[in-house]
């Protein structure tokens, strides 16, 4: 009997050994299946919104096991836009307007942060402007009637007591090129840039100087705390919603790659070059200290996004799809 007990006791503890192997095995099976892969598209705009981005765009860090991300440079706002609007780009760095007016359509992006706070500049060749009332009576050379720049421009010299339709002649071209090439022939005497055609254009003229830093002058209007917001990087809303760890590690990279670049001009501007941004390295590592980039998330943004895009929606409503985006517009974790 007592021999009995002893085998029974036996072959009961090799059958829990045996339980126990097979369960660690599957332990560790379920953890070595590798984690679902996640592909998703980012795009930038060339020029100067995606400078921000050219670290990232470079190094292409690790966002996570089994994530890639593909990284665009689109030609033109139009084709950008177009892909947006079928939602075939999960990210991209574009207009803060551009941004409102596509939610507004109901296509569901939201700002996930902002990067450049403002890019334009006044130039001068031969006059002196020393302040917004020293433009009352001149001609100022500008592009994109009706645009965001535009409307900005007419609201900052509106708050310095200057009336855009009385008091001066704004001269509209055809685009940016086309006034760079005016100011750089020395025919233009008063105009109103962004970077990088700011650089570009002292590069080749030094008869042109700087006379007004239109961004300075936003901050001077309405606070430090509320700065001009003019380009942001937005999120397809599902996307974010269905991967927020990689939400999390992406806006963290993003904020280093800002980080980087203002700390390492020559070598951002080199990596511009290789890129194929459309800015020459070094005009790029002139234009980056111009360029404002600054990361802050959008929640933290929201105060300056909303005074941008109000003062947008007074001047022209149609410029950010004619209201303000309610709260779902912001992303948050």
């Amino acid at each position: 009997m007592k021999r009995k007990m002893l085998v029974c006791l036996i072959l009961g503890l090799f059958v829990l050994s045996i339980a126990g192997c097979s369960a660690a095995k599957k332990d560790n099976a379920e953890k070595t299946v590798p984690k679902e892969a996640v592909s998703f598209k980012v795009a930038v705009l060339r020029g100067p919104t995606a400078v921000s981005m050219i670290k990232m765009m470079d190094a292409q860090p690790s966002l996570g096991d089994n994530v890639k991300a593909d990284y665009l440079v689109e030609q033109t706002t139009d084709t950008l836009s177009a892909k947006l609007l079928t939602g075939e780009i999960e990210m991209a760095t574009i207009p803060t307007n551009m941004a409102a007016k596509l939610y507004n359509k109901g296509v569901a992006y939201q700002i996930a942060a902002m990067n450049t706070w403002g890019v334009m500049y006044v130039l001068t060749n031969g006059v002196n402007i020393n302040n917004w009332a020293d433009l009352k009576g001149k001609q100022v050379d500008t592009a994109a009637q009706g645009a965001a720049s535009d409307v900005v421009f007419r609201y900052l010299l509106s708050k310095n007591g200057v009336n855009p339709d009385k008091d001066l002649t704004l001269k509209y071209i055809a685009s940016p090129v086309e006034q760079a090439q005016l100011a750089i022939a020395g025919k233009s005497k008063i105009t109103v840039l962004p970077e990088p055609w700011v650089s570009t254009v002292i590069s080749k003229n030094k008869d042109v100087k700087l006379a007004l830093d239109m961004q300075k002058e936003w901050t001077r209007i309405n606070g430090a705390d509320v700065p001009f917001a003019q380009t942001c990087l937005v999120v397809k809303a599902d996307f974010a919603s269905q991967h927020p760890e990689i939400m999390t590690k992406f806006l963290q990279e993003y904020a280093n790659s800002i980080d980087w670049a203002n700390k390492n001009t020559a070598e951002a501007g080199e990596l511009v070059k290789k890129h194929d941004i459309g800015i020459p390295a070094d005009v790029a590592a002139a234009a980056i200290p111009r360029l404002n980039l600054r990361y802050m998330s959008s929640i933290d943004a929201k105060a300056a996004v909303e005074k941008y895009l109000q003062v947008l929606l007074d001047f022209s409503p149609d410029s950010i799809g004619g209201k303000l985006p309610d709260a779902k517009f912001y992303y948050q974790k």
